[in-house]
């Protein structure tokens, strides 16, 4: 039993699995519930915080992050 929690969490952020499209589902459905309690901009500001907080809380080098996300717009072709 625990080993199909443990099956179905890790496979919640694989794109074509089964957990990853509930967990989508669950997402969007947050999402379109938060827009219609308390409007797009509320949400869309509490989104933002959120990825902040993951951007704090998730990335080890936040420096090397954002020097290859600037990298990255920045390429010349």
């Amino acid at each position: 039993m625990m080993d199909d929690k443990k099956t179905f969490f890790s496979q919640m952020l694989t794109p074509g699995t089964v957990p990853c499209t509930l967990f989508g589902i669950a997402v969007g459905l947050l999402f379109a519930v938060l827009c219609l309690t308390i409007g797009v901009g509320k949400t869309l500001l509490i989104a933002l915080f959120c990825l902040i907080g993951a951007f704090i809380g998730g990335v080890k080098d936040k420096r090397q992050f954002i020097r290859s996300i600037v990298l990255f717009f920045h390429r010349e072709d």
